[in-house]
């Protein structure tokens, strides 16, 4: 009975121990797959859920735009650009541009100097 003797290639037992692995494989990857799509739909309602509370908040504000606001042109007018109202002065772009990495040195002691 020389068809039960073992040949060349791959065994039985290492067929059904890879076939076995791929099995668990791709349950596994079934099962993470479903959290994940599952973790995105909830995020997805989450998401809209905080952008329609945002929109709601905005709409009961009795000052919605910064440009309008009488504290904001009273700032202009005091310090950012005295005697007016003008954003794109060259303090107010200095002071409330960000900067990130090396610049922010140079803008902390910009501020310091300004203060004193």
């Amino acid at each position: 009975m020389s068809i039960f003797l073992e040949r060349e290639g791959i065994t039985r037992r290492q067929f059904f121990k890879g076939a076995g692995l791929l099995t668990i494989t791709l349950v596994a990857g079934g099962i993470f797959a479903k959290i994940g799509i599952d973790i995105f739909k909830a995020s997805d309602k989450y998401i809209a859920q905080r952008v329609q509370g945002l929109y709601d908040l905005d709409e009961k504000m009795a000052l919605r735009r910064s440009h309008e606001n009488p504290e904001v042109l009273q700032l202009y007018q005091d310090f950012l650009s005295p005697g007016s109202v003008s954003p794109v002065s060259e303090k107010a772009h200095h002071l409330l541009h960000t900067r990130y990495g090396k610049e922010t040195a140079v803008m902390m002691d910009e501020l310091k100097h300004h203060a004193a």
